[in-house]
């Protein structure tokens, strides 16, 4: 099995070498289906194996040849050294795991957006249904209806204030593609927890905020804070912020 390929999960490349056990693969089949990240990391892998079988090793491979070759016929009867001989096939399978490093981030920084993050890991907020609740107020109502204007008038105009307001103004606006409201909101919300030394709708808030920064191409903000999210086990996102997310928005940043 191949393993020169990086920062890929060794049971995806087992799956692209058919090494996975029946049950194995029908268990990473349906990890694939249900984690769009796993499942984009798996389709990197292809597009850069496929590629790098095809056009690159080969045209290594032929390109030592030939020279060799070369060699030969202008000193006819020269006979290459043992130690040649190794370094020169070092030298080929060096060059060939360099291409397909190289092969992989090429692949990934040229192909990847902000958009295409973004829609791999956003999911849109839903409201908690309480049973029997009966005070929903009108902007719970509205965002539940998914009446996004609604809700950003009714925050605007100041009826109604709370952290819950500010949090579904936020989730609102970035439903609408309003980023910069967005982002405006979810600071709001972290904010206010801190003022109040509470945590309501703080984890939400840092997660889409997190969103709203890649959406908005803050890559650095948007960095820090998958960062702080990833590193505290009690987050409700901590399991969102993957090695991958992470090697992404470093690879969206360096555009």
């Amino acid at each position: 099995m191949d393993n020169s390929t990086p920062n890929m999960p060794e049971d995806l490349v087992r799956l692209l070498d058919n090494e996975l056990a029946v049950e194995e693969k029908a268990e990473l089949e349906s990890r694939l289906a249900a984690d769009p990240q796993l499942q984009q990391d798996f389709d990197s892998l292809l597009c850069t194996r496929a590629a790098i079988r095809q056009y690159g090793l080969q045209q290594q491979v032929s390109s030592i040849h030939l020279q060799m070759m070369e060699e030969m016929k202008e000193q006819p009867g020269k006979r290459i050294s043992p130690v040649r001989k190794i370094f020169r096939y070092s030298a080929a399978v060096a060059a060939g795991i360099l291409l397909i490093v190289g092969g992989f981030f090429a692949y990934q920084f040229f192909t990847l957006t902000p958009g295409k993050v973004f829609s791999a890991q956003y999911q849109s907020f839903e409201l908690a249904t309480v049973r029997g609740a009966v005070n929903e107020s009108a902007v719970e109502k509205a965002f539940r209806d998914k009446n996004y204007t609604e809700v950003i008038r009714l925050h605007d105009a100041g009826t109604e204030a709370g952290i819950k307001t500010e949090f579904l103004n936020g989730a609102a606006a970035l439903e609408l593609k309003d980023n910069a409201k967005a982002i405006t909101s979810f600071n709001r919300v972290i904010s206010l927890n801190k003022e109040a030394g509470t945590t309501s709708f703080r984890d939400e808030a840092e997660y889409y905020l997190a969103l709203s920064y890649i959406a908005a191409k803050d890559y650095k903000s948007a960095l820090g804070l998958l960062k702080k999210i990833g590193d505290d086990p009690q987050h409700l996102y901590t399991s969102k912020v993957t090695a991958g997310l992470l090697r992404q928005v470093r690879i969206l940043s360096w555009h």
